[in-house]
């Protein structure tokens, strides 16, 4: 899906990313890759193939849009190095004609990131500044971080929580790209525009939720 922010045109990806055709630079938030391994190392049993799929879908978009940048909005890696961040170097080794960067997240806590990936606080591109928390701004921030889902409810008794993006007048939040994260609700205001992920398709929910 197609939206207007600030006079550019972006597009949501049902991937949970956007892709910035103009700047040729696709955007995503919160991989959390390592995460399975974290997680395997306190006992409890988690596929590294979680984090290998999520893994293939980005290589899928980047074949499919044939970005020049790919820029990453935080929280790329959960923990400590292990064999999940082996994949990802083995990925960009793969990729190594696109220009990765990362705007470190709270978990991105690596003392030392391969040549192939520019590391910083935060980005601006006009009109756009890119961080992973909000942070304010003279140009409309785009952010990650809180993992945005939405509940949309039915008839009856029936509802659904989705992953979401959402854009108020100077703000605007993705979704998390990594599939093993989980989501947080939020409460979107009135103006706030908010587009949810279902069932491999972008959906606009402004008027449902309001």
């Amino acid at each position: 899906m197609e939206v207007e922010i600030s006079g550019e045109v972006l597009t949501l990806l049902p991937e949970r990313a956007i892709f910035w055709e103009k700047q040729q630079t696709l955007i995503l938030s919160d991989l959390h890759l390592g995460k399975a391994g974290h997680f395997r190392k306190h006992g409890i049993p988690v596929s590294r193939r979680i984090h290998l799929t999520d893994i293939q879908i980005l290589e899928a978009l980047i074949k499919r849009l044939h970005p020049k940048k790919v820029l990453l909005l935080g929280d790329l890696f959960h923990s400590f190095e292990n064999n999940e961040w082996k994949d990802f170097l083995n990925f960009l080794q793969v990729f190594d004609t696109i220009n990765f960067t990362l705007v470190e997240g709270n978990h991105d806590i690596l003392s030392e990131y391969p040549p192939a990936l520019a590391v910083t606080p935060h980005l601006e591109m006009d009109p756009f500044s890119f961080s992973h928390y909000k942070e304010p701004s003279s140009f409309y921030n785009i952010s990650g971080h809180i993992h945005p889902g939405v509940i949309v409810r039915g008839k009856g008794r029936q509802s659904i929580t989705m992953p979401c993006f959402y854009f108020s007048k100077n703000h605007g939040v993705i979704p998390a790209f990594g599939q093993f994260t989980g989501v947080k609700k939020i409460r979107p205001a009135k103006d706030d525009s908010v587009y949810g992920i279902a069932e491999g398709s972008v959906i606009d929910l402004t008027r449902v939720i309001h």
